[in-house]
């Protein structure tokens, strides 16, 4: 668990999702949400390698435990064949999802009306620094 911002975390998941991995992830989010009072929690699938009818009901079950506790979630990391692979599988996941985690993360700001903004040098400085 990665706390990304305050009410933002981020969950980098590597590797194959089978049900035992999926309970540890749903556990530690949870109690993530919790101590860390997320509103966000981005979910980020870059390392998973395949997805199966399986592996994406493990995600909605997590999707709707972290919704019970308060937290709404974004699924980051759906590369191309990973999404053709959902289509076909006629896995209806409902919910959002953004190519990268950078795109999960600028959600995630915007909807806690939060913004990155670039520092402004003070009036007389070089702005180097």
């Amino acid at each position: 668990m990665v706390k990304l911002w305050d009410g933002i975390l981020a969950i980098p998941i590597i590797g194959t999702l089978d049900s035992q991995r999926t309970q540890v992830v749903m556990e530690n989010l949870l109690q993530a949400i919790v101590d860390q009072e997320a509103e966000l929690a981005i979910i980020d699938i870059t390392g998973v390698p395949t997805v199966d009818t399986l592996t994406a009901q493990h995600l909605l079950k997590t999707v709707a435990a972290a919704r019970l506790m308060g937290a709404d979630c974004i699924i980051s990391g759906i590369r191309p064949q990973i999404a053709q692979t959902i289509v076909h599988l006629g896995v209806e996941l409902n919910v959002v999802s953004k190519a990268t985690l950078a795109d999960a993360f600028a959600l995630a700001l915007r909807r806690l009306n939060r913004a990155v903004v670039p520092i402004r040098p003070s009036p007389g400085s070089s702005g180097a620094g």
